[in-house]
């Protein structure tokens, strides 16, 4: 097994997970390979200063202490085959400093609401599944200062995609009755996209050409700006999740594009496990 391969399972873990590659001799310090979003969200490392790092600054400690969250973690270490080293940070719900003593910047809260979430989805039942779906649709979109935010699941036998959660602020007009089985020949681009596994951002959707077809299907709506990242698991993509901007432009910052990543992730496994729910009814 390489180790991208090997990487790929824990990339998807709602949990921070980072890989290191051994040494060639003892004394010589891990080489960092990759890490999952919410290791990067956790530490608030950027690629550069990853990049530098060493395993020992995380597995010669029993506790690792986050000043983006401010939450301890446990943290794990292991050898999953000889030349890797698996850094795993675990949350302690209950040890954390207060307000007062760190202060969230803006950012942050959006950091500490998907870290509680990827406990939160923990053990769902099939009937907490929906509401609480719909629960944290809200909580990203008033975070972020989203006017809508919602989900679509792909179906790729039909050739349609169809809006199956969906948020809105305050005074913003649903979309999600007109938004079943669209056609995915009118939106080829934004189908490829996600398929390649990248994001499909969209900063001024009035500038775009007229007559594409994305500013067809996207002005009627009040769109403004729109940032969307694919639902996808080792079988393949299963949808998009996605915020929309109807009263202002809205540029993504990276955090904002990292933690909607991170969602999209959970989103993935939760939606294999819907199917299973399915299948069992």
């Amino acid at each position: 097994m390489t180790v991208a391969e090997y990487f790929q399972w824990w990339r998807q873990a709602p949990f921070a997970a980072a890989l290191f590659q051994s040494g060639q001799l003892p004394q010589e310090p891990g080489r960092f390979v990759d890490a999952n979003a919410v290791f990067k969200i956790v530490t608030g490392l950027t690629e550069q200063q990853l990049l530098q790092s060493q395993a020992t600054q995380f597995s010669a400690r029993a506790l690792y202490f986050s000043t983006n969250t401010g939450f301890y973690y446990q943290v794990n270490s292991h050898v999953p085959q000889p030349g890797l080293q698996l850094v795993t940070l675990h949350q302690l719900p209950d040890v954390a400093i207060t307000r007062q003593q760190a202060p969230l910047r803006g950012s942050d809260k959006l950091t500490v609401i998907l870290l509680e979430l990827t406990q939160r989805f923990l053990g769902v039942s099939a009937e907490k599944f929906a509401p609480l779906v719909q629960q944290t649709l809200l909580e990203l979109g008033q975070a972020v200062a989203a006017d809508r935010v919602y989900i679509f699941d792909y179906d790729f036998v039909k050739q349609t995609c169809s809006n199956t959660f969906e948020w809105c602020a305050p005074g913003i007009a649903p979309e999600i009755e007109t938004l079943q089985q669209v056609p995915l020949a009118t939106i080829p681009q934004w189908v490829s996209t996600h398929q390649h596994g990248r994001e499909m951002y969209i900063p001024d959707v009035p500038s775009l050409p007229e007559g594409d077809a994305l500013k067809l299907l996207l002005q009627p709506q009040g769109i403004k700006s729109l940032l969307t990242l694919p639902i996808r698991d080792a079988d393949g993509l299963l949808g998009f999740v996605g915020f929309d901007s109807v009263r202002h432009y809205h540029y993504y910052t990276e955090q904002e594009r990292l933690l909607l990543s991170v969602f999209a992730r959970l989103l993935a496994n939760l939606k294999r496990q819907q199917q299973r729910w399915q299948r069992e009814d």
